[in-house]
């Protein structure tokens, strides 16, 4: 909770806003509210109460757009603008019971120093007016914000501003990230790839799968709307760009397919039946589509029903005609290709997972690395790791955990397609110079990973501290005023 309220607080200034939602909701009903009692009350911290009228009131200053709502859900977006006022406020009666306080000079020494508010370099009073009538609020309500905005700050400064961290610290960090790693690895999905599948497993394969063995095929006739057949020029211009735009018009008309290309009935083609992957029925690719235009096609369900289609400004008019699902059997084009396929992945899984279990269970030592390899006739590899950063064979995610182990440790390691078998041989440990650049940039990411730790901490403290009651009835009522 803490790390998103102190973000949430910093980002203020920014997000200040004609609020939509507030006016929906007051056009929904009124200023007055058209709750009452315990419909009023929206939430709850411990005995503190929340009214609707108040949650508006905060609405008005955050930043919400229609496309935001549309995206995440207008409950969902409430529900998390709500949850960061209740934030907001416990951090406010934290920051109460503090002492912390900002001045009215201050305050004003706030207000000079904006930017916004400047004019060559001095504070510009006319700018401050437009500022906060452009923006509907008044100067009383904005100061107000501000300064439980500043306070806040002082709150989380105060737990995280004075952290001094021992050299040690920075070392380590420095020492984790900048040590260098010689590691072995063998190729487990090389050596699974070699399994010769025996006709009686494809065959026991297909008979315990055989009702998951079915494929849908259809049949399309379409029309390439090229500049050739539409304007007659290969070159494409304005006159072109109308006929697509007049096409794209008269389908959402709901011409047909036969009205639409009665002009260039010699140019439309049409497809056997294929399945998804393009294949006919004799297992040749059909090769007049690219396989994005095929895919896009082949989308379509409705039969008798034409859909325009725009390929990287490529343009088609495209129709299904008919569509059937085939039951397939041993013979069937790709199909043993495809349990082959899947035969081996089902050994490959089962084998890696007892391989660690092995490694977990110690039972997989070192010894047992070379042996295996010897075993698989598999090429050990070996390559130096400079670095947490050094993505010269490994993804970032696969460096995190090879960085995470020590010397001498084996592991498996799946990365993107590839599976390894791996071991740590021998690491190379830096020293950082106390006096260079370095050590502030990591003096500072030490202190950003212990400043997350105490805001963790804190979080689970407030958690255990304020009882929070969000009232979903009167948040739906909300949500339905829109």
């Amino acid at each position: 909770m803490l790390s998103s309220i102190r973000k949430f607080s910093t980002s203020f200034m920014g997000k200040i806003v004609i609020a939509l939602i507030a006016i929906a909701f007051i056009v929904g009903f009124g200023m007055s509210g058209s709750f009452s009692g315990k419909q009023n009350i929206v939430a709850q911290i411990n005995d503190e109460k929340i009214s609707t009228q108040e949650f508006v009131n905060y609405l008005r200053t955050v930043n919400i757009t229609y496309e935001e709502m549309e995206k995440v859900g207008k409950l969902n977006l409430l529900e998390r603008v709500l949850t960061n006022y209740i934030s907001e406020k416990i951090v406010a009666i934290e920051s109460n019971k503090m002492g912390f306080q900002l001045s009215d000079r201050s305050l004003f020494r706030k207000l000079a120093n904006d930017k916004k508010f400047q004019k060559d370099g001095e504070f510009s009073e006319t700018r401050y007016e437009k500022f906060i009538l452009k923006n509907g609020l008044t100067k009383p309500f904005y100061e107000s914000l501000l300064k439980e905005n500043e306070i806040k700050s002082q709150l989380l400064n105060f737990y995280s501003g004075g952290l001094n961290l021992p050299k040690f610290i920075i070392d380590d960090l420095y020492k984790e990230e900048n040590r260098s790693i010689d590691i072995e690895f063998i190729s487990l999905t090389k050596i699974y790839e070699k399994k010769v599948v025996k006709e009686e497993e494809i065959v026991s394969f297909f008979e315990k799968n055989k009702d998951s063995f079915e494929e849908t095929r259809k049949k399309f006739r379409y029309l390439t709307l090229s500049p050739e057949v539409l304007v007659g020029d290969k070159l494409i211009n304005e006159n072109y760009f109308k006929k697509i735009d007049i096409i794209e018009n008269a389908i959402l008309d709901g011409e047909s397919f036969d009205q639409l290309t009665s002009e260039y009935k010699s140019n439309i083609k049409n497809t056997p039946f294929i399945n998804q992957d393009g294949l006919k029925s004799d297992g040749n690719l059909f090769k007049d589509l690219n396989n994005e235009t095929l895919n896009e096609i082949f989308k379509i369900s409705d039969l008798d029903t034409p859909v325009f289609l725009n390929q990287n400004n490529n343009f088609y008019i495209a129709e299904l005609k008919e569509s059937k699902n085939e039951i397939l059997n041993l013979e069937s084009v790709g199909l043993k290709e495809k349990i082959v396929n899947q035969i081996k992945l089902i050994d490959q899984i089962e084998k890696i997972s007892k391989l660690i279990n092995d490694i977990e269970e110690n039972i997989f030592k070192k010894d047992d690395f070379t042996n295996f390899a010897n075993k698989n006739n598999a090429q050990i590899k070996n390559l130096t790791l400079k670095n947490i950063d050094d993505k010269s064979k490994f993804n970032s995610k696969s460096l995190k955990r090879i960085f995470e182990l020590k010397s001498g440790s084996i592991f498996v390691l799946p990365d993107e397609n590839e599976n390894y078998l791996m071991t740590i041989v021998n690491e190379k440990i830096p020293k950082i110079d106390i006096n260079s650049a370095s050590y502030k940039n990591y003096q500072n990411k030490a202190k950003e990973l212990y400043t997350a730790k105490i805001y963790k901490s804190y979080d689970s403290y407030i958690n255990q501290k304020y009882k929070i009651d969000i009232k979903k009835n009167v948040l739906k009522r909300i949500e339905n005023s829109f």
